[in-house]
């Protein structure tokens, strides 16, 4: 049960927040870099992010949801990885739009349903990613390879749980 508990809701809330802010991070500077390679006009530069922003938009959430898997961050850090994309593209448009950065076009109607297809492509590919990280700790753990001891508890570093006396 303690396995089911860790992998539902989470045991290393650290490395969660770290999970969704770094990834916010890294597409928040991939998205920045884009739109300066765009407004440049530099060609390398620009190629890069077309290649590298569809990357970290639709195939990432998938691997990084399965890593907090099992890492064990949780089902709810695991998903919010899903909406990163959507979140900081509807930010920065927003944040264009109020400033007025030229070539953020926020007044388009169209950007609240691209907002909206982002989440939900980056939710089914962190959901699917998720199953995959539970599927890998729970066979790791039925062969014995996984990180609980031998009591079937996780080793999460606190050492306080060793201390405690259960009779036997």
């Amino acid at each position: 049960m303690p396995t089911t508990k860790a992998l539902l809701f989470g045991r290393r809330r650290d490395r969660a927040v770290g999970l969704v802010v770094g990834f916010a991070g890294v597409v928040t500077l991939a998205l920045v870099a884009a739109f300066a390679a765009e407004s440049a006009d530099v060609t390398t530069a620009s190629a890069l992010t077309d290649r590298l922003l569809p990357l970290l938009v639709f195939y990432a959430p998938g691997p990084l949801a399965a890593a907090g898997a099992y890492a064990r961050c949780g089902g709810p850090a695991c998903l919010a990885v899903g909406v990163v994309p959507a979140v900081v593209l509807g930010g920065f448009v927003l944040l264009g739009t109020v400033v007025g950065v030229p070539g953020v076009n926020g007044g388009s109607p169209a950007i609240g349903d691209v907002t909206v297809s982002f989440a939900a492509i980056g939710v089914s590919s962190a959901f699917v990613g998720y199953c995959a990280g539970v599927t890998a700790v729970l066979g790791a753990d039925l062969v014995g390879f996984g990180s609980g001891d031998e009591d079937g508890d996780i080793d999460d570093g606190d050492e306080a749980d060793e201390d405690i006396d259960d009779g036997d």
